[in-house]
């Protein structure tokens, strides 16, 4: 996939705030005042005071992967904008049954609403005055995506990377050899450079990543188990 050249690139990223006792990233994209939220995590109350005093109206909740600290406040924002959720097939396990109590009782999990929409590799979708394609990236989760938004040349990368590191593949449905293709195959296969708006901590760059992520870099140094 190509993005823009920088003289027709448009913005994806409205807001970012990162939420909860595992300082998640809640990203608000879309082209203003139309709006998606992707992977409200925690903190509800932050988010609607983040859209609110922004003018928005949300029309989706988009899904990077289905990990408790990225959908336990689905319901409310759902709930209070009236809205549906987007995610992939293969983590509808996580969505539909509780992955750890504790953690849900910490972060004021409710139960997630079922998708309205699966999303499937490669497919492009038009929301919130984007289109975005999506990139079926398993590893971390095996329903793992990023939404790639090639105007601006940026990603919504979820746990699949981050800045110097990588999705933790020691939970239940992760997969080494599976992220490590996906990450090579997927994202590093984009044409020139991108920003990567992860899940966790600080964006980053495709290239910066290509060069020197020290797991699949490279100049890897590590490769989890």
């Amino acid at each position: 996939m190509r993005g823009s050249r920088a003289g027709e690139s448009r913005a994806m990223r409205i807001a970012g705030l990162t939420v909860g006792p595992l300082a998640e990233n809640c990203w608000i994209v879309g082209v203003a005042p139309r709006c998606a939220i992707v992977d409200p995590g925690a903190e509800s109350e932050r988010i609607f005071r983040e859209v609110e005093a922004r003018g928005l109206a949300p029309e989706r909740i988009l899904l990077t992967h289905g990990h408790v600290d990225h959908i336990a406040h689905c319901a409310q924002v759902a709930g209070r904008y009236g809205i549906g959720l987007w995610a992939h097939a293969a983590d509808l396990p996580y969505l539909e049954r509780p992955q750890w109590p504790e953690l849900e009782a910490l972060l004021g999990a409710r139960p997630c609403p079922a998708p309205e929409r699966l999303l499937a590799d490669e497919e492009i979708v038009a929301v919130a005055g984007l289109e975005l394609t999506v990139l079926h990236t398993p590893g971390h989760t095996p329903g793992g995506i990023c939404l790639a938004h090639a105007p601006s040349r940026t990603v919504l990368v979820g746990d699949t990377i981050f800045a110097g590191s990588v999705g933790r593949t020691d939970l239940p449905g992760g997969d080494w050899s599976a992220l490590e293709r996906s990450i090579r195959t997927r994202l590093f296969a984009l044409e020139g450079d991108w920003i990567l708006l992860p899940g966790h901590g600080p964006e980053t760059t495709l290239e910066a990543e290509r060069t020197g992520n020290p797991f699949v870099g490279e100049r890897a140094r590590f490769a989890p188990g």
